[in-house]
């Protein structure tokens, strides 16, 4: 026997013997296609019993090329087919419906710089494959997808990383490396918070687009939702997008996001609006606020451990003083209003908690020698009361003899 011969029936062995590979016993792809069929076995699509035959169609029952080819066979070899291909299931209500998934991303997806391109036959765009994979689909939420978050800024990455794609449509290919190293990446890719922004929180799902200005603010809003309201109370909510200035990006820039500590409020507003003005004093006043609070609820703290030695019962006051942090917490999103009474407001209660605290203390702690000492005076009282008490009896026994 060829060797030649031999192919299609080790392939048809190991479609029988591999699990999951015999899925339909119709299906015999796998013979001319191992490689496929493996990858396919562990599919989402293979799981929930979706066949080659519903996206290649042909007759799946055939080993013979030809007739396996035959009635509505589609190779899809062609990238802009991609997209209706998968819709022809993703839109359809009722087969969605028990999975509640949305039925309408290929509409979100024409809408979106990758979908537009690839309507107007521009194929290096992303289709669905390049995203999710092809014969391998797995379920977003399974850690080995290429959609999982963890994985989405290596999956963008294929392309917005590529530097020579990348300047034919005059993008930046240096995105995802900023994104790893901003606070949101750290987050995600080293902390392992799935929480964290990735690029599909930002960006939009099957519809990505960058946010324009005047809506940056509500795409991280979505997550900072007290800095939002607070920002928008302030006088940068328009005075920002009137001069084109990217909302939130110009303070903590887009993909490369920074946390912005207490300290750089003494030179953030200096930097728009120069060392000597109004706006350069409001943030030194700002920084100094929340600065002065911190520092009396750390001393009170302190000295509630300090106490807890002696020993004091300490827990009501270590209570009160997370209570304090919380105000202090507070005030960090109120920094946005760029306003002295919002701020002043919870720094002053974080403080006022400090002071009642350590005061308090001090009283307890100044009171613990006083009754320390009185309980030495009765102490040397009744031992000189007995000394004098066996002294005279001594001197009674004396006499007597």
């Amino acid at each position: 026997m060829r060797k030649e011969s031999l192919l299609p029936l080790l392939s048809a062995a190991l479609v029988l013997t591999l699990p999951g590979l015999a899925s339909s016993a119709e299906e015999k792809c796998g013979v001319c296609h191992p490689e496929n069929r493996v990858a396919f076995a562990s599919s989402i699509h293979a799981r929930e019993g979706v066949g080659c035959a519903s996206c290649h169609g042909g007759n799946p029952a055939s080993v013979n090329v030809e007739e396996a080819h035959r009635g509505g066979f589609r190779s899809l070899t062609g990238r802009a087919e991609v997209p209706g291909l998968c819709a022809e299931c993703h839109s359809d209500l009722e087969q969605m419906r028990p999975y509640n998934l949305p039925v309408d991303q290929h509409a979100v997806y024409q809408t979106s710089p990758h979908g537009k391109a690839v309507a107007k036959g521009d194929v290096r765009a992303a289709v669905c494959s390049d995203c999710h994979g092809h014969h391998e689909i797995l379920a977003v939420a399974d850690p080995r997808s290429t959609a999982h978050p963890r994985n989405l800024p290596a999956t963008c990455g294929r392309c917005h990383g590529d530097e020579a794609l990348m300047k034919r449509y005059g993008l930046d290919p240096k995105v995802v490396e900023a994104y790893e190293s901003s606070i949101h990446g750290h987050a995600l890719l080293e902390e392992v918070n799935d929480a964290a922004p990735s690029c599909t929180n930002c960006h939009g799902v099957h519809g990505p687009t960058p946010a324009g200005m005047g809506d940056l603010d509500k795409v991280c809003g979505s997550c900072h939702v007290q800095t939002r309201r607070a920002f928008l109370e302030g006088p940068h909510s328009t005075a920002m997008v009137e001069a084109g200035l990217p909302e939130c990006a110009s303070c903590h820039s887009n993909h490369a996001t920074t946390r912005l500590g207490l300290e750089n409020l003494e030179t953030l507003c200096a930097e728009c609006h120069g060392d000597d003005s109004q706006q350069a004093l409001l943030g030194r006043k700002l920084h100094a606020l929340i600065e002065a609070a911190g520092v009396e609820v750390d001393k009170a703290e302190e000295l509630a451990f300090d106490a807890a030695r002696g020993p004091l019962h300490i827990e009501d006051h270590l209570s009160r003083i997370e209570e304090a942090r919380t105000q202090l917490t507070e005030s960090a999103p109120l920094v946005h209003t760029v306003s002295l009474g919002p701020v002043e407001q919870v720094t002053r209660r974080a403080r006022s908690i400090g002071e009642e605290v350590r005061h308090e203390l001090y009283a307890k702690m100044d009171r613990r020698p006083a009754h320390l000492g009185l309980v030495l005076f009765w102490f040397y009282l009744l031992m000189t009361l007995a000394i004098l008490f066996v002294y005279k009896r001594s001197l009674r026994r004396g006499t007597g003899s």
